[in-house]
């Protein structure tokens, strides 16, 4: 009888968490925590297994209830301490590897490697020896270890230290560094990631331009690096083209129409969160009307940004210039009542999946960006005509960037072109194609193959 495969997932957040009453567990947001519950939902496929932190007292209420398992019953919620948790997470993960990764540095100003730096590392250290901790206490007998993202980029090296001695993939979600930004890793710190790199048997990234990136960054000087594996992340395609059909989507969709004005659309869906390029955005609706006055009152943009780390200084100013640099464009432009743009700062995944529907062109140009699911997401739910405006920096550009508009993120005047061209039309077939072929049967057996 043949062996189901084993697999434990581990990343820094859970797919379901207490919700606002304190007790229920909801569904998290963001691709990663809610993209691979896909996974789960293949049962006598894969033994599957899901770890992550728990740190909260409601946290860890729930988990002596046994209401994660109640959800799933692969789920395993692990306890780690609530300040190295927080810290590790705000400090060091989201403004120094988040940063490092999507080269966000402003170098005259960051990053500072003080002592409260070095502290919030040691931090960092201890919740990834926590983590490994949790997992060295469940049975690993032929299982498979998919640690996932830079929160936990020491685990690999820990687990061995802890005398696992199974197969173990480091995958990353995110972009990787130039060569040249990978020299804002101090010494140390970076002998650390170099060693726990090489721990695992396998490095898995979305696309090789970031593949190319890690080789570059991390290869340097002689160092050996384990192999390298490209497989996107599957978006939840079943679980999109059934939600259109759900009568909350269906209302979303009729409050959305107003707001188009009936005019052709152009829609942006995005958390206010710096590599995301906001901004430039909202500047090349500008340069669209520069261009051409006569555009005035001939489309409409609809831009959902929902807040983001807001603990974070540099995410609230964000905040504050997109809605000024709105107000200044809407006040330049207004016209008998249209405003070019609507800016929505609140969060509605339902209307979201709404407004999928609705765009004649979506655009999606962050700075840099690990693959974005909305690509393949919107592609599914949208209607025949629409087009899609994509940076070049994203990973899914690589994947499906021929049938899209593709535009460098920087490039304001090819952005507004871009626009232009595809408020005229396309077809988002292959881009359908493309995501329902790759499933998350295909993402695990790509890994897989790359282990053997």
């Amino acid at each position: 009888m043949q062996q189901i495969p084993r697999y434990l997932f581990i990343t820094n957040r859970g797919p379901v968490q207490v919700g606002p009453d304190g007790h229920a567990l909801v569904r998290s947001g963001g691709g990663l925590a809610s993209g691979l519950l896909g996974l789960m939902d293949q049962p006598g496929k894969h033994d599957i297994r899901w770890l992550f932190p728990i740190s909260s007292e409601a946290e860890r209420r729930a988990a002596q209830e046994h209401r994660y398992e109640a959800v799933q019953p692969g789920f395993c919620p692990a306890p780690v301490d609530e300040q190295d948790h927080m810290t590790a997470y705000q400090v060091i993960a989201n403004e120094y590897f988040w940063y490092l990764f999507h080269g966000l540095f402003d170098l005259s100003f960051e990053p500072i490697f003080d002592q409260v730096f070095y502290d919030a590392y040691d931090k960092y250290c201890r919740f990834n020896a926590q983590m490994a901790d949790r997992v060295s206490e469940l049975d690993l007998v032929n299982t498979t270890v998919i640690i996932n993202d830079y929160h936990l980029m020491l685990m690999p090296q820990l687990l061995r230290s802890r005398g696992f001695t199974g197969s173990i993939v480091l995958f990353f979600h995110t972009p990787i560094c130039t060569a040249s930004e990978s020299d804002l890793i101090p010494p140390g710190i970076r002998n650390e990631l170099l060693r726990s790199f090489n721990a695992a048997n396998v490095i898995g990234l979305h696309a090789h331009h970031w593949e190319q990136f890690f080789i570059d960054s991390f290869g340097r000087g002689g160092s050996e690096l384990p192999p390298t594996v490209v497989a996107p992340l599957p978006a939840d395609a079943s679980g999109i083209l059934s939600s259109l059909s759900d009568e909350r989507v269906a209302y979303e969709r009729d409050q959305l129409e107003p707001l188009t004005m009936g005019l052709p659309t152009i829609l942006r869906v995005d958390r206010i969160e710096p590599s995301k390029n906001l901004l430039r955005g909202v500047y090349a609706i500008d340069e669209m009307l520069r261009r051409d006055p006569k555009a005035v009152g001939k489309f409409r943009a609809l831009l959902f940004a929902y807040p983001s780390r807001s603990t974070i200084p540099k995410y609230r100013r964000l905040t504050v210039e997109l809605e000024t640099l709105v107000r200044e464009i809407n006040e330049r432009w207004s016209h008998k009542g249209w405003e070019p743009i609507h800016l929505d700062l609140s969060d509605h995944p339902t209307r979201s999946l709404a407004s999928y529907q609705i765009f004649d062109t979506l655009l999606v140009n962050p700075l840099r960006d690990g693959l974005n699911l909305v690509v393949f997401e919107a592609a599914l739910a949208a209607k025949s005509t629409a087009q899609i405006v994509l940076s070049t920096e994203a990973g899914a550009a690589e994947h499906v960037g021929q049938w899209l508009e593709l535009v460098h993120p920087l490039d304001i005047p090819e952005t507004a072109s871009a626009l232009n061209r595809a408020l005229q039309g396309g077809d988002l077939q292959p881009v359908r194609e493309w995501t329902n072929q790759n499933t998350w049967a295909k993402w695990l057996e790509t890994i897989s193959d790359a282990l053997r």
